[in-house]
Parts: structure tokens; C-alpha cells; sequence
């Protein structure tokens, strides 16, 4: 008598457990899910950035039109852009990427982003799923030969997305053309998670679509098992964390400072080289430094986490050993840094620092307007307050 009804109450409840694991079971619609964000705009190229939900085939539609936001049936003429190697056309991926090529200097365009969902990709048969696109955003290409422009600066966020979105708020995006962020947005990188959820969503949201978005690696951009895949999501024009380029008068360099410790603390496990990473930034420095783009610049603008005078630690002292000279040499106007989490501007030193250096604080947002006789520095404090103002006027060279 017993047995029975125990078989009919588990045969009841059996309909009940596959009907809730189901549930739990079911996918998602297929998404954009961060971005789009602008990465490595020049002259004439830029590449966007952004991420889906499950694995796909993308690509991105511009043009020139004025009526982009009837896409696609507009005026202007459609143009595509894929990302490929060797080939074959970038897919079954949820990190998208792609290069835009021969565009005209100091021009507008208007972008969309697509992607198309890849259920099974066999070798000789793809099935695709669903399809999603952005909404209509806009970039505008570097010029060399612009009058006069605006950058700002940031840094040592610490994934704190209420401070940075405080700092964004009420910036005049209209009249900025490049965004820095100046090392440690994030802790460490041991989720993909980190990045959007610590700023890239809030910076996506704010300007990233629509103005570049330039990260400077700091040294807690380097701790954690994801950091060797920083470049991933902030690909730069010659695969490495230091490069230049030109925007209007200034000749920006950005360098990567490295880790604040020696390479032999025990906290790096063996896995770190930053004092020979610094000289090889030195050596490329050097070489920089001869460029036609370097030499006819009015001005040049450094740039990298760790300054090289005005903070403690290994990593600071071997950055003014070994980048010093090189920067006195290449005439430098303005280094920028951070690190600290303190405001400090240290003045040129005779026998040491020919150019001013600017420590940002972790609370406060440098903005530079750039003419062609000067550099307008102003620092703010979270809510406004002014902490510093002055000017740099261009050197006769």
C-alpha cells in the first residue's frame, strides 16, 4: 500500500521539476550588450569597439549623410566596414572590433553597428540566429593642422563609478575632442566584468560612443590574470600600451610606467619585467623623438600613470632614470600623471625637470585648451571647485 502512492507523488512532481528547469534554462534574446566605443581615431581611420551576448559576425555602417538617422534609406551613399585577417572575415565572437580605413581628416561621420548571431558554425554550413544594431552615433577624425582643440584627463578611478560619473557630468562634450584616463580606472583584471561594470558602461553612456576614449595603462592595470588581455578591448595603433600621435599643435606621447615595486617583490611571483620595459619605452623615446611629427610640433604633451618626480616606490624613482633625460630632450611642455591620489604641480628645476609636471588627483579632472600659442591648464575638484589654473605658452624651437 505504501509503495504505490510514494510512485504517484513522484510521478506528479516529475512534470513540475522539468517544467522549472526549463525555466532556468532558457537564453536570453541576443543583444548588444557594452558599447559601442570609439578606439584609435587618426586622420583617417578609427576603430569601434563593442560586445554581444552570445557569438556573432558583425560589422559597421557610416556615412556622411545628414539624414543617417533614417538608416539605412538616407541620401548619402551606404559604406560597410569588416573586420578580417588573412582572409576570413572576423566571427563567432562576442568581443567585435572594427577598423574603419580611408576616411577624410576633420570630417564627420555617422556610424550604426550590427552584429548577427552564429547558433552553429560548422565548416561548411553556418546557421545564423538573430540580428541587433546600436542607434546612430558620430565621430570625427584627428587633423593635424587644427587651430585649436580640447582634451581632459582623469585617473585612479578604483572602479568607484559614482565618483566617475560625478567628474563626466557636466563636461561640455561639444568642445572636447580626446578623453585620457590616466591609469588605475580598475582595481585589477580578473573579470571582463571589471572594465564595464568599473567604468567603460559609464563612460560609454557619458561620451565614448561619440568621443575617443584614449586608456593610459596604470599599475593596477597590469595585476590580475586577465591583464595580459587589456589590449583586447583597448586595442591601440601599434599593439603596445606607448605610442604618439598628432592632434592640431600638440605632439601627444604616452608611455606606460609599469608597476610601482621592484620587479623581484614577492607579490609579482616571478611574472614581472618593468625595469626592462622601461628602457625599452626609452629607447623607443629616443627614436621618437627624431620624428618629423615630434620635431615640428608647437607643443608635446606626455603622458603615463606613475610621474617621474613626487611619488615614493621603486617604479617612480626608475621612470625619472630612465625617461628624464629623454624628456628634457624631446623638449616636452607637460607631462601629466597621477598615482598619488593627491593634486601636486611641480615646476620646472634647474639640473632636473625642464617642463612642469601635473600630478592629478583622484578626485579632480584636468582639461587643457590647446591654441597655437598656448596650453590653458585647469584642474577641478569633484563639484566644480577650481584647484589650479596656468598657462604654457608655445617655445621658440
Amino acid at each position: 500500500m505504501i509503495r504505490p502512492r510514494c510512485v504517484f507523488r513522484l510521478t506528479t512532481m516529475l512534470p513540475i521539476i522539468v517544467l522549472a528547469v526549463g525555466a532556468a534554462a532558457q537564453e536570453p534574446d541576443f543583444a548588444l550588450t557594452h558599447g559601442p566605443y570609439l578606439q584609435q581615431v587618426t586622420e583617417t581611420s578609427v576603430m569601434i569597439v563593442w560586445t554581444t551576448n552570445d557569438r556573432a559576425a558583425s560589422w559597421v555602417e557610416y556615412g556622411t549623410g545628414e539624414n543617417l538617422e533614417s538608416f539605412p534609406t538616407y541620401g548619402s551613399v551606404v559604406q560597410t566596414a569588416k573586420s578580417s585577417s588573412h582572409g576570413l572575415v572576423d566571427a563567432y565572437t562576442t568581443l567585435h572590433r572594427v577598423l574603419i580605413t580611408g576616411l577624410r581628416p576633420a570630417a564627420q561621420y555617422r556610424y550604426r553597428v550590427f552584429s548577427k548571431q552564429i547558433l552553429q558554425f560548422q565548416p561548411y554550413e553556418v546557421t545564423y540566429g538573430a540580428s541587433t544594431a546600436s542607434g546612430v552615433h558620430r565621430f570625427t577624425t584627428l587633423k593635424l593642422d587644427k587651430d585649436s582643440f580640447s582634451f581632459v584627463v582623469l585617473n585612479d578611478i578604483h572602479q568607484d563609478t559614482v565618483k566617475l560619473d560625478g567628474l563626466l557630468r557636466d563636461i561640455p562634450w561639444g568642445e572636447i575632442d580626446l578623453v585620457f584616463y590616466n591609469g588605475d580606472l580598475i582595481d585589477y583584471y580578473e573579470d571582463d566584468s571589471q572594465l564595464f561594470d568599473g567604468f567603460l558602461d559609464t563612460s560609454v553612456r557619458h561620451f565614448a560612443r561619440e568621443t575617443p576614449l584614449i586608456l593610459v595603462r596604470g599599475n593596477h592595470e597590469t595585476r590580475g590574470k586577465n591583464a595580459r588581455r587589456l589590449l583586447d578591448f583597448f586595442p591601440t595603433r601599434n599593439g603596445r600600451f606607448y605610442y604618439s600621435f598628432n592632434q592640431g599643435p600638440v605632439h601627444f606621447i604616452v608611455l606606460d610606467s609599469g608597476e610601482d615595486k621592484e620587479d623581484s617583490h614577492p607579490v609579482y611571483a616571478g611574472l614581472a619585467v618593468f625595469d626592462q620595459y622601461r628602457q625599452e619605452q626609452a629607447d623607443w623615446l629616443r627614436r621618437d623623438i627624431e620624428t618629423a611629427a615630434s620635431r615640428t610640433a608647437r607643443f608635446r604633451v606626455a603622458l603615463f600613470h606613475i610621474p617621474p618626480f613626487g611619488a615614493r616606490g621603486h617604479g617612480a624613482t626608475h621612470v625619472g632614470e630612465t625617461w628624464n633625460e629623454l624628456l628634457n630632450e624631446a623638449g616636452v611642455d607637460l607631462v601629466l600623471s597621477g598615482h598619488t591620489h593627491r593634486f601636486s604641480r611641480l615646476s620646472p628645476e634647474p639640473g632636473k625637470n625642464m617642463y612642469p609636471v601635473l600630478i592629478n588627483g583622484n578626485d579632480m579632472l584636468t582639461r587643457v585648451d590647446v591654441s597655437e600659442d598656448r596650453l590653458q591648464v585647469l584642474v577641478t575638484q569633484l563639484g566644480g571647485g577650481i584647484v589650479d589654473t596656468f598657462t604654457i605658452m608655445a617655445q621658440s624651437r
